[in-house]
């Protein structure tokens, strides 16, 4: 019989095979929905809106549902309920005829996730010693890119036999959405333990302070990290044809795959901090790499660059607010992060909207670099006021 523990480290891999086939779902799609949505009228103003309501609004909802799994204790209903709405509701898109049609299934998908990301964030966790989180999340991380990068090839290979019909994409992307769901009852619940050798994470969330100013120094940030769709639109701007997005956006998860596990297992062995820090300070220079270049090389090479950013950051965010806090309250701490962040996309993707609208592109992608550079002053006060903590204690 195996042993709970090798029990529990499975469910990284079976909660990864679940993150990978959505993904290979969601990047079928993603990669086309700005060109969708301008084929139908919406201007660019108007598509930063929609992505901006989609997942700020559904964000909402992530706050409620990660305390709900830690008040019920059963993670994996949360889980398996959130991964069916968004698979039974990505199909719809076929049938999308004006750009409201798809405002509500991108909130229906999202809704989806808002009920399974923190109760998902939480089980990982909690399956894995603190020494081994930043593993586990770049490993799943990962897969979750795995799933990335097949979603565009499929997409391709859609669109080369059937040239510019999207909406087959959109209908044929419900399958693996639908394999997802079959994995989730093979994972196992892992009991809460509420037992902490840190004394900072057995406060609440409220009085965490590191996890307080963390959390402003993330929202101050979003506010320049507005949708990708507008990596995207910069892509079709300087003459990248629909054809070769998909490919584009496959480069992109390439490298976010490669990247994710890698430092995941640094920041266990250097700590969270240092690998926080030059994620913030990275991502302003891509941003302005976006902001000065408009040849077709110079955006192939800074899409590729963007996907170590994402190994940078989001296996090891959630490495750091799992050690912030203790397992009776990561459910919360998760869906409050990511409520956060989803709130302060709307008006990010607005202002990104209208700044291009205005002024241009180059603009608007210096607007983001200053918004991440605001955040990564605030960070490093939280990353202060932790050691300040460890001294007391």
């Amino acid at each position: 019989m195996e042993s709970p523990n090798r029990q529990s480290k499975k469910n990284i891999f079976i909660l990864g095979f679940v993150s990978l086939f959505t993904d290979i779902s969601s990047q079928m799609i993603n990669p086309l929905i700005p060109q969708f949505l301008t084929s139908l009228g919406a201007s660019t103003s108007l598509i930063g809106i929609i992505e901006g309501i989609a997942e700020s609004t559904a964000s909402i909802f992530k706050t409620y549902f990660g305390r709900l799994s830690d008040k019920i204790q059963n993670r994996k209903k949360f889980i398996l309920f959130g991964y069916g709405l968004s698979a039974i509701s990505k199909p719809f898109l076929f049938l999308s005829t004006i750009w409201g049609h798809v405002l509500l299934v991108k909130f229906t998908e999202r809704m989806g996730k808002a009920m399974r990301s923190p109760a998902r964030d939480a089980l990982i966790a909690s399956s894995v010693p603190q020494e081994k989180r930043g593993e586990a999340f770049g490993v799943h991380r990962a897969m979750d890119r795995a799933g990335a990068l097949l979603g565009p090839v499929l997409a391709m290979a859609i669109l080369y036999f059937a040239p510019d019909n999207i909406r087959l994409v959109f209908l044929l992307a419900g399958i693996p959405a639908f394999i997802a769901v079959l994995f989730i009852p093979f994972s196992k619940e892992i009991k809460i333990s509420l037992k902490s050798s840190n004394n900072e994470a057995k406060q609440s969330l409220a009085s965490n302070q590191t996890f307080v100013i963390f959390l402003i120094g993330n929202i101050v940030f979003s506010l320049g990290n507005s949708s990708n769709a507008f990596l995207l639109l910069k892509a079709t701007e300087v003459g990248i044809t629909l054809y070769l997005i998909p490919l584009l956006w496959m480069s992109y998860n390439f490298v976010s795959m490669i990247s994710a596990p890698l430092f995941g297992k640094l920041s266990d062995k250097i700590g969270r901090a240092p690998i926080i820090s030059v994620s913030f300070l990275y991502y302003s220079i891509i941003y302005l790499g976006f902001s000065f270049f408009s040849d077709q090389l110079s955006i192939w090479l800074l899409f590729m660059a963007y996907g170590i950013y994402y190994g940078l950051s989001a296996g090891v965010y959630k490495a750091y607010i799992s050690d912030l806090v203790a397992s009776d309250k990561r459910g919360a701490a998760f869906g409050i992060f990511e409520t956060a962040i989803g709130l302060a996309l709307l008006p990010a993707s607005i202002i990104m909207g209208y700044v291009w609208e205005l002024f241009g592109s180059s603009y608007a992608f210096m607007i983001s670099s200053i918004f991440s550079l605001l955040g990564f002053v605030i960070v490093l006060i939280s990353f202060w006021s932790k050691s300040q903590t460890k001294e007391i204690n």
